[in-house]
Order: structure tokens, then sequence, then C-alpha cells
């Protein structure tokens, strides 16, 4: 009888296992997974970058010449109280000086770019006679010194806002005499953007600028695109405007035109103030490859077009102004070369 009570538990203890087992499963079956909420709602935001593809690289640290050939020119001199004029030529055999360039970032995190810059640029001319006028002797030397601070703020994965702030000081610097706050100018740009793609990106603002040599408050339109592997345009209209054709990843060339120029002060001439207002159109070709590294070459040429080399008693346009000295320079070739360290 023992026997049989024993062989028949073996019998019926697969079928209460099995009873157990669905069982579990049907307990299984009823979990609300609603319960888990949704996974998307707890996905990670995702920001657009500065770049587009073969965009040209970032200098970090720029040092570099840029020269210009030979050219006349002609210089009136007026007397707004006796209203008499005086005109002076000379020719001159130099324009030209080192450049230098430091960027660098303060904040580089997937939300925030912000980047700090300092620039030097310095002007030696060298001309025929500079005797016959104060004016020329004042151009001898013109130097500008700035500060910039760039803000890239991406909001989301298509669209983002820069804002750039510049201060400089700008002027023949062995005659500021104490009066270093009138060579000081001051600019800024903002931009609304969106980033179509890792080849295209656009934006629409505003900017106050020296560029053309005086005070303007006008629209800026930002427009990089990568059209293929070989060709693209990088622009910050009207500021510049440049066509690239990329040989490789690490050569391209560039052709196009920037405006440059600010107002410098040059000190007192017969006790009057005087601003240059220097501003420069230059359609250029530029060529750049890397050397070794992150060290890269760029080899610039072109011309430079006079915008505007009048003097005035402001650094700022005023109303029925007349300038102090009016002058009429030619247009020369000019060329740029630099070393520069760019970032990865």
């Amino acid at each position: 009888m023992k026997k049989i009570l024993i062989l028949a538990f073996y019998c019926i203890s697969p079928l209460l296992s099995f009873s157990q087992t669905d069982s579990s499963r049907t307990k299984t079956e009823e979990i609300d997974f609603d319960s888990f909420g949704d996974a998307d709602d707890k996905k990670i935001k995702t920001f657009c970058t500065q770049k587009v593809n073969y965009l040209s690289p970032t200098k970090l640290i720029s040092i570099g010449y840029e020269g210009q050939l030979d050219y006349h020119l002609t210089s009136t001199s007026v007397n707004n109280n006796t209203n008499t004029s005086n005109t002076t030529d000379t020719h001159v055999n130099s324009f030209g000086g080192f450049r230098m360039g430091l960027n660098t970032p303060l904040i580089s995190k997937s939300n925030l770019i912000i980047n700090l810059g300092l620039t030097f640029w310095n002007t030696q001319v060298t001309m025929e006679n500079p005797e016959r006028s104060a004016f020329f002797q004042r151009i001898n030397s013109m130097n500008s010194t700035g500060l910039n601070l760039t803000v890239f703020k991406p909001l989301n994965d298509k669209q983002f806002l820069i804002f750039q702030a510049n201060s400089d000081v700008n002027g023949n610097y062995g005659n500021l005499d104490g009066q270093i706050q009138k060579a000081i100018t001051y600019s800024g740009t903002a931009i609304y953007g969106w980033k179509k793609g890792d080849n295209f990106m656009w934006g629409l603002g505003l900017t106050r600028t020296y560029r053309a040599g005086q005070l303007l408050h006008i629209p800026v339109i930002l427009y990089n695109k990568t059209f293929n592997p070989k060709w693209g345009i990088e622009s910050t209209f009207p500021a510049k405007l440049n066509v690239r054709r990329n040989f490789s990843p690490t050569s391209y060339l560039m052709m196009g035109y920037e405006i440059e120029g600010n107002t410098f002060y040059l000190g007192q001439i017969n006790s009057t103030d005087v601003f240059l207002r220097r501003g420069e159109l230059k359609p250029r070709i530029t060529f750049e490859t890397k050397l070794i590294g992150f060290v890269w070459l760029s080899a610039q040429a072109g011309l430079r077009y006079n915008w505007r080399f009048d003097s005035y008693s402001t650094q700022n346009p005023v109303a029925n102004e007349k300038a102090v000295f009016s002058n009429t320079l030619g247009s020369p070739l000019y060329f740029n070369m630099s070393l520069n360290f760019v970032s990865p």
C-alpha cells in the first residue's frame, strides 16, 4: 500500500508543477506595463554644432604679415575757419605690417560655446616727402589692438543664437597723449540661425560695425553651405563672402572678398582732434593647407580697393560734417602670409 501511494505521488507531481507554472504565467500576463511610462519622454536633448562639413578650420593662433604694393596718395587739407584748402601728394613705397591673433575657448559644451579672442594689427607706412603734410607724418604707424567675445548658443538641434562683441584701440599709439579713450571703438553682432543639416546653416541678424571705416548699423546674413565634398560657400554678408574649393580635407582654395577697416585716432593736428576713417574692400584668393599636425599655412593675394580714407574731427559721423583731410588713394595689389594653429 505504501509503494502504491509513493508511485501515485510521482505521477501526480508533474501535473502539480505544470499547474504552478501556468498560474505564474497568468500573473505575468496581467501586469500593467503602462505604469512604466513612455521611454521617449526621458530621451536626452540634442543640440546643433557651430560648423558644417568641410568648413575652413578655426584659427586658434595666427601670426602673419600683410603688405600692399606701392601707390600714389593725394591729400587735401581744409581749414574750415578760413575756408581755404591745400593739396599735397606723395608716393607710398610700402604699406603693411604684422598681424597676430589668439582665439581660445572659455566654455565648450554641447549647449554653449564661448570664445575669447585677442588681435593685434600693425601698419607701417613709408612714403616720399612725408614732411609735406602733418597728415602724412601721423599715418606713418597705425595700430589696432582688439578684444572680442563670441557666444554660440544652440537652442536645440535645429536653431541657434550667435552673439559677438568687440572692443578695439585704433590709432597712432605714439600720439595718443593720454587720450586712449578717444581711440576705442565698440562693435557687436547678434544672429538668429537655423541648422538645416550637416552641410547647411544660415541666420539673420544685426550688426554695429566699423568695417567700412565709420560707424554703421546694418543687417547681416550668415550663410555656410557645402554643396558636395569639393564646393561650398562661407559668408557673413555683407562683411565677407567666399566660394570654397576643397582639394582634400587638408587643402582648399577660397575666392571672394572681405571689407576691413576701423576709425583710427591720430592725435591732434593744429589743435584739432583727427580721426582717420579707414575702410578697404578686398577682392582676393586664399589658399590654405596643412603643414604638419594642426599647423596650417595661409597665402592670400588680391586687390585693395579704397573704400574710405578721409579724416574728420569726430570719431563718428555727425550732421553737416566736413573732412579735415580729404584723401585720394590708388588701388594696389596686396598679399598676406600667415602660419596658423587650428582647432582639431
